[in-house]
């Protein structure tokens, strides 16, 4: 049995966007994260993904440097 070329491709961007979340918190074996950056490197959808997340996470971390009492939620 053949595997289609195309399910492949999804079955591993699917992989591969589960495992983001994980790969910015250093939470993956080096396994992994091999794969995961593999992938990116030849994949523009999830290396796109992967950047905006990386930024959407940096983005919620500089929140928490912003202390409400200094009028920044009037």
């Amino acid at each position: 049995m053949t595997i289609n070329p195309m399910a492949r491709r999804r079955a591993r961007c699917s992989e591969t966007r589960a495992q983001m979340s994980d790969y910015l918190d250093g939470d993956l074996s080096p396994d992994a994260v091999r794969r995961l950056e593999r992938h990116t490197s030849w994949c523009p959808n999830c290396a796109r993904m992967l950047i905006n997340l990386r930024r959407t996470v940096g983005g919620l971390e500089a929140l928490r440097e912003i202390d409400p009492s200094e009028g920044a939620l009037s």
